[in-house]
């Protein structure tokens, strides 16, 4: 039913717009995939990639496992949405104490997209990460624009863990990887399984391609545990994730989250029309949408910077993953930009 999808992959991948592939596509309760193409990386010694292949899943971890254990924890009554920084910690500065969990979730809290926090020390240590994030300044007034930042994200985690006394990937196999099976997914690569991983970039550094390590920078200045990135998985455990939502929280006869908090996820909280934003999840733009022109509006989507992606339709009643390594051999590799909406786009054609 997906040919066509699949052999838009398979062709990405021959033309050597990323040295591998996986794709999966979820429908009324039927897996298609996963399908795997290409290798594990162009250099040095290139390995098959399969169906099993782990990805850095660079931003896909906002969603994945930051998102959901924010609204666990709201569930749980640890935190609210409306709770600002002010109440949560003591040490908020005076132009973010009202900054609150909500707009951290939709990116409209003020912090800026990037900051290189991973070059100042105290940044790398757990006692003193919190303090020097919210030392960033603002870019913008609170929930008055809408501005990606893996800033936010950070900053969400580290709040977390404070509240909790627990760190994120803990948090992550209690609350998300646990309750789903996930056999594949966690902060890091064991070295069990590093021959499984994809490589990524360059690493001037260290001399070597990274493969199993963090991509991003920041993620990897907290010891590649943070709420931006760092989290790894297969294309299996991405579709277990991804029937969870579609099934309103439930799976394998457990309720992971509560229908009514699925449900948020249907809510735009952007005050920009242009930028639509749920908490975490990206909705379709009515511009330029990595779902294509064609998923419906009752979608949530997001990407990763290595080359990930995931789309849920709920009208539609889909989803589809897809794994790639772009970023390997190097970031400049902007080819997957105008590749995934064709990708999405013959997925709900074939529907």
């Amino acid at each position: 039913m997906f040919t066509q999808a699949f052999d838009l992959v398979e062709k990405f991948v021959a033309d050597r717009d990323s040295a591998g592939a996986v794709a999966l596509v979820g429908y009324e309760g039927k897996e298609t995939g996963p399908r795997a193409f290409g290798n594990l990386s162009f250099f040095p010694q290139p390995q098959p990639t399969n169906p099993d292949s782990i990805f850095d899943l660079a931003s896909l971890s906002k969603v994945v496992s930051t998102t959901t254990i924010t609204l666990k924890l709201i569930e749980d009554g640890v935190i609210r949405l409306d709770d600002p920084l002010g109440k949560l910690i003591s040490n908020a500065p005076q132009d973010k104490i009202n900054i609150t969990i909500k707009e951290l979730l939709a990116h409209t809290s003020g912090l800026p997209a990037v900051y290189p926090l991973y070059q100042d020390t105290r940044f790398r240590s757990k006692d003193t990460a919190l303090e020097t994030v919210l030392k960033v300044p603002l870019s913008y007034p609170t929930d008055t624009a809408v501005e990606y930042s893996c800033v936010g994200f950070i900053t969400l985690a580290l709040i977390l863990e404070q509240l909790t006394g627990t760190t994120l990937d803990v948090l992550f196999q209690k609350l998300v990887a646990e309750p789903l099976k996930l056999k594949d997914t966690s902060y890091g690569v064991p070295r069990s399984k590093l021959d499984r991983a994809a490589y990524t970039e360059w690493d001037p550094e260290e001399k070597v391609f990274l493969r199993g390590v963090v991509h991003d920078e920041n993620a990897r200045g907290l010891g590649g545990v943070s709420g931006n990135a760092g989290l790894f998985s297969t294309a299996k455990d991405l579709g277990i994730f991804c029937t969870m939502l579609l099934q309103a929280g439930s799976y394998g006869g457990r309720q992971i989250l509560k229908p009514n908090t699925v449900a948020l996820l249907r809510n735009n909280y952007s005050p920009d029309p242009s930028q639509p934003r749920t908490l975490g999840w990206l909705l379709p733009s009515p511009e330029a949408c990595s779902g294509s022109e064609l998923i419906s509006s009752h979608s949530i989507g997001h990407t990763g910077f290595t080359g990930t992606s995931i789309w849920i339709d709920f009208a539609k009643g889909f989803y589809g993953v897809l794994l790639t390594n772009r970023v390997h051999p190097s970031r400049v590799n902007t080819a997957l930009i105008q590749f995934r909406p064709k990708f999405y786009r013959a997925i709900c054609q074939a529907i």
